[in-house]
């Protein structure tokens, strides 16, 4: 009986050391090591993803019981950790798009530590971003913002985005309730008058120059004339690309050929679910991408993986000539005359953000090519999708 009251007496203890430490996010400096703000026991993803902000080094963290904001419970929410990445600084990973997704899900202590070496990365945190879907919590959140800074300033670039400059704690807070993200900044080391992301646009502090904040933020990117080594490209009258055919070349035989060389292969993954979602091969210097149909029961079955497409975004990185004339640098109007107008399903000018994005889009079966032209409307790149 006394062994029994013994054990009751300890088990409040135990649960009490087994029950996970909370951290409020609020409370952070934003420059604590990442290797104390996270538990190695949730789903920890490392990486790059340029729908948050392409110029640093995620860590993304859902639905873990760890953090909190303010005394508000944010274990339904995603937390993601930003890190200084010097080998990130560069324009090359947002040419994927907006949704490119490159995170590997790192396990234990060790992993992290050489996966931040690899990228060139500081060991600690400089800011950390919540993802905010409830209105309610949104409401919630923005009430303890106030609270303690006050009323924030109106974003400009959105409907009901606000922002805090809190120099004397070297803080950045933005609200983005349009797109569900509280994102807060150490801005020690960031620029004092400009700030950028997809989510909040351009916000000037005072003094902006933009032209050279985003020089500063690309300040690694590798000048197309300054290339070396490039690529030997030879594109056939049917958009295949130095004899690798497009949905019947496989993984295993784009890894037989040439062109292979200097490319890494980088794994697509779904944060939900952990499963490779599409498999890439990426050679950044010379900004030559291939994509592949993955075998979702095996992926890393390599004579199944099947091309799908490719990207070459700055056709000067490499030596490439076309099978049916076309040539790098050729005015759009004289490429609009070489092609069959048959094969030329529509020519899209000024679309996106960018008003001098001019493409020509082919039909070639079962995949399009689209030819891109730069602000003086000459043959700049290509992909196929």
């Amino acid at each position: 009986m006394k062994n029994f009251l013994v054990l009751l007496a300890i088990f409040p203890f135990m649960i009490s050391c087994n029950k996970q430490e909370k951290i409020d996010l609020f409370k952070l400096k934003l420059n604590e090591p990442i290797k104390n703000v996270v538990d190695f026991n949730d789903s920890l993803f490392v990486g790059v993803e340029t729908v948050e902000y392409p110029f640093c080094l995620l860590v993304e963290v859902e639905k873990s019981a760890k953090y909190t904001f303010e005394g508000i419970d944010l274990e339904e929410q995603k937390v993601t950790f930003q890190i200084h990445s010097e080998k990130l600084k560069t324009d090359s990973i947002t040419r994927f798009g907006g949704a490119h997704i490159d995170l590997k899900l790192i396990k234990e202590e060790n992993e992290m530590m050489k996966t931040l070496k690899d990228f060139n990365a500081e060991d600690k945190i400089y800011g950390v971003r919540i993802a905010v879907e409830n209105a309610g919590l949104k409401s919630e959140i923005l009430k303890k913002i106030e609270l303690k800074y006050g009323k924030g300033t109106k974003n400009p670039n959105t409907d009901n985005g606000l922002y805090w400059n809190v120099k004397k704690e070297n803080k950045y807070i933005f609200f983005a309730p349009d797109y569900d993200r509280l994102i807060i900044l150490n801005s020690t080391n960031l620029s004092k008058t400009c700030y950028w992301d997809i989510f909040n646009g351009l916000i000037d502090f005072g003094g902006c120059d933009n032209e050279q904040y985003t020089k500063d933020l690309v300040k690694n990117s590798t000048k197309p004339e300054d290339v070396k080594n490039k690529p030997v490209v030879k594109i056939d009258k049917n958009w295949n690309v130095n004899d690798l055919i497009i949905g019947k070349s496989t993984e295993e035989d784009f890894l037989k050929s040439q062109t292979s060389k200097n490319f890494e292969r980088v794994e697509e993954i779904s944060g939900s679910s952990g499963s490779v979602n599409q498999i890439m091969y990426q050679n950044e210097y010379h900004d030559f991408y291939f994509y592949f149909n993955t075998n979702l029961k095996n992926p890393e079955n390599k004579k199944t993986n099947v091309i799908k497409g490719f990207l070459l975004d700055n056709l000067k990185k490499v030596e490439i000539s076309f099978e049916n004339g076309l040539k790098p640098g050729m005015k759009f109007e004289d490429a609009l005359k070489l092609l069959d107008k048959k094969t030329v399903k529509k020519t899209i000018k000024n679309e996106g953000e960018l008003s001098f994005a001019n493409y020509i889009i082919i039909e070639n079966g079962q995949y399009e090519v689209s030819l891109v032209f730069n602000e003086e409307l000459l043959f700049s790149g290509m992909h196929i999708r």
